[in-house]
Formats: structure tokens, sequence, C-alpha cells
């Protein structure tokens, strides 16, 4: 092969081979962009199904084992989280009321009852001779004679839907400013659970 047959030669192969280096790192290039987006997405994906209300029913939802934790009391058929705490003028004169606001969710296939909680959820404080049960209240009415309350009481007492979530209250009428001892129990009224709560920071 003569000289200048091989300079074409080199030439094109080293054309050639440039061409597909090119060709590979727009491959690259548009594979890392596909997995960033993909990455992206599943992000999303993930934002959104952790923001749902909902859980998927369980028919043995009754067979789970009840636990409290960190504010989360899961009582089988139905789990209460518990979001905040406030004390506010109770119905009773003169009185102050302890309000726990909570998330309930049905677990379960059937329509349930969140106010049932009251069965097996105490509150208790003590006064100058005892430790005393504490019963559960209801706060003032407002300037215009409504319970400011209200969607949240509505959301402890009316049936509950099998898999949805909704946002109630728990009230306990005070008998003075010590602290409260709220209870939490297992179906056979074990107590499992304890909360305390420092009313008097609240009534400042």
């Amino acid at each position: 092969m003569s000289l200048k047959k091989k300079s074409i030669f080199t030439l094109c192969l080293l054309l050639c081979l440039g061409l597909a280096a090119c060709g590979a790192q727009k491959n690259t290039t548009t594979s890392k962009k596909e997995t960033k987006t993909e990455h992206k997405t599943s992000k999303i994906k993930k934002k959104v199904s952790s923001s749902s209300s909902s859980v998927t029913p369980d028919p043995k939802a009754s067979e789970r084992p009840w636990t409290y934790d960190h504010d989360v009391y899961d009582a089988g058929i139905e789990t209460y989280r518990f979001t905040k705490w406030e004390v506010r003028d109770s119905s009773q004169k003169d009185k102050k009321a302890l309000v726990l606001y909570c998330d309930v969710t049905n677990n379960s296939t059937k329509e349930q009852d969140p106010s049932n909680v009251f069965m097996v959820v105490h509150a208790f404080q003590k006064n100058e001779t005892s430790d005393v049960q504490l019963d559960p209240g209801t706060v003032s009415l407002d300037n215009n004679g409504n319970n400011p309350l209200q969607k949240y009481d509505d959301g402890l007492h009316n049936m509950l839907l099998p898999g949805k979530t909704v946002k109630a209250v728990m009230v306990f009428t005070l008998n003075n400013d010590k602290p409260v001892r709220v209870t939490f129990e297992d179906p056979e009224f074990n107590v499992i659970g304890v909360k305390n709560y420092n009313v008097a920071d609240k009534m400042k």
C-alpha cells in the first residue's frame, strides 16, 4: 500500500473511532439523564403515596398486637396518632379541659366507632387526697354559641369507613392544674403505655 493510501486509510480509521466515541458518550449522557429522571419520578411517587390519608383495609386487623409508642396508639382495628395537645376552657363553669388532638385510622374492613377509645384510654389527676380518674368532657362555646372543636368531635363520634383516616379530639375535664397521666390499655385492660401532660404550663 502506498504512503498516500496509508494516510487516507489512517484518517478514515481515526474518523470512525471519533464518531463511535461521540456516540458512546451521547448514550452515556442520555442514560445518566434517564436514570436521574427515573430517580426523580420515584421520589415524587413516594411523596404522593406517603401523603395519602388512607390505608388498605385488613380483614385480620383485629389480630394485630396493641402497642403504644411515641404518641402512636395502635389498637388493632384502629390507630390513634396523637399530634398535639392544649388546655381550653371547659363547658363546666370555672373549669379547664385537656384537649388531645389525634388522627384516627380505621385499619379494618368494617366501619368503626373511634369514640370507643374511651374504654381503653383514661386520664388521671391527683388532688389533695386521691388519684382521680377524669371524666370525658367538652370545651366552652365560642362567642357565636358554636363548639370550636365541632369537626374534631364529629371525627371521633361518627362511624369511620374502612381504610380511612379522620382528625379527632379526646377531651377530659380537669380538676386542678396538677399533671395529668393518660394511660393506654390492651384488650385485657392492661396498661401498655403512659403519657404525662404538665397542664399548668398551658394555663399560664
